[in-house]
């Protein structure tokens, strides 16, 4: 089965991968090869496995900007796509970006229960919410290790989805992750996964391979689904790792369903200084492919690293307001490439990332289609981000960055330039 699901994601990809925008994507990949240098590891997600022991974690990021990608009281809407969910770009000025406080109990080594207290500052506003609590434990059978895990949780699929400022590179999220799934990824759900299977008597002192095969069905509550619908993802990971190079290999894909789909992003009571007049709603499907490739090398006191990601979305279904309506068909391809280089304490980053849509609508007029922002008109929206961390010390980072977004439509191109820490501390 897991042989049938990746040759069906391969030859996906291989038929649906836009090569126009792939060499535009490469033909960036050596401006940032170019001016790449190593990285200090960036503080990891919140992975969590029967093997660890029990840990308390705090951690923050804070962020000053002078600029930001929509003007106050504008709605950031990229022409020609559906979004929702938490997808808000950052405020200009100082704001806490992230805030968590990530716990891990370890019960005798049978089982574990994770959570994760998180929050953020808007529009001068701060919240803080209960954003996972999952339970998990492994076992073995037929002599192979399987994980169980069940909560409030992330999905396992990518790390792109799982995107906070605390513990990214950048201060903001990817545009994929915005665009396609709403910021990042929480949901209730269930995942099983068969992980470390590899004959540990094949590995060698220089050579280390391992991989990781799951299933995931969750509620429904993170965009693109809806309450209740349901989403369910399939995902297949392969490191590998031989003397100073290290590669990492993603397939995966998902299934989210819809019905009566609101974007609220400006609702009430969180509208961010805009009024909506009439509200967008989606009911339908979507099925969404992602691949993703990395590789570090190591030599001396350097590091070097490169990522390169592709998600698509197949979106089928009808879009409405309270008084118009509209068959449509689309396809969005996102896609991301970043060169990192590592000194010491001393981190460069370079990204380039760039959405594409293809859009079919039906049974509707062209002013409705204008009026709820999916005319696309050949629009790609796009993102050139640079960065530079300094682990100055043990519990810090100091990031400092510059962005060239041209996000919302071909004629709003916002430079922003930002700096700020990240802080993390074990408390446990």
């Amino acid at each position: 089965m897991p042989m049938l699901v990746n040759l069906i994601k391969t030859v996906t990809f291989i038929n649906s991968l836009n090569l126009s925008k792939l060499n535009k994507v490469i033909k960036y990949s050596g401006l940032a090869l170019l001016f790449s240098t190593v990285l200090q590891p960036v503080i990891a997600h919140q992975p969590v496995s029967l093997l660890d022991e029990t840990s308390l974690k705090a951690l923050a990021a804070l962020t000053y900007r002078n600029n930001q990608i929509v003007p106050n009281g504008e709605i950031w809407q990229p022409n020609g796509f559906l979004i929702g969910g938490e997808a808000i770009p950052a405020e200009k000025g100082a704001s806490l970006d992230d805030i968590q406080l990530q716990g891990y109990l370890n019960i005798n080594h049978d089982y574990y229960v994770a959570a994760k207290l998180s929050g953020h500052s808007h529009d001068g506003e701060s919240n803080v919410e209960l954003e996972n609590f999952w339970m998990g434990t492994e076992f073995y059978l037929a002599e192979q290790r399987f994980q169980f895990e069940g909560g409030k949780m992330t999905t396992d699929v990518t790390e792109t989805l799982n995107y906070h400022a605390a513990t990214g590179i950048f201060s903001q999220s990817p545009l994929s992750a915005e665009v396609l799934f709403g910021g990042h990824f929480n949901d209730i759900g269930l995942r099983l996964a068969l992980i470390d299977s590899m004959d540990e008597q094949l590995i060698s002192d220089v050579s280390n391979t391992g991989y990781k095969l799951g299933i995931e069905v969750f509620n429904g509550d993170n965009f693109p689904a809806s309450e209740g619908e349901g989403t369910v993802s399939l995902f297949s990971h392969v490191n590998y790792q031989y003397q100073n190079f290290s590669t990492t290999a993603k397939l995966w894909l998902m299934y989210s369903g819809a019905e009566n789909r609101v974007d609220d992003r400006y609702s009430e009571g969180h509208n961010h200084g805009v009024t909506v007049i009439d509200e967008t709603y989606f009911t339908g499907d979507t099925f969404n492919t992602g691949v993703y490739l990395d590789a570090t090398y190591d030599y001396q006191a350097w590091r070097f690293g490169t990522e390169f990601e592709w998600i698509q979305a197949q979106v089928d279904g009808q879009v409405f307001t309270t008084t118009q309506s509209a068959n449509m068909e689309s396809r969005y391809d996102a896609y991301r490439l970043l060169a990192s280089v590592q000194r010491d304490l001393h981190s460069i980053y370079v990204e380039y990332e760039i959405l594409t849509a293809q859009n079919k609508f039906s049974q509707t007029t062209e002013l409705f289609i204008d009026s709820i922002g999916l005319n696309n008109n050949g629009f790609e929206p796009n993102r050139f981000s640079v960065a530079w961390l300094y682990a100055f010390h043990p519990d810090f980072n100091l990031r400092t960055e510059w962005m060239r977004d041209e996000s919302n439509n071909p004629s709003d191109v916002n430079d922003v330039f930002s700096i700020g820490i990240q802080w993390q501390y074990d408390i446990l």
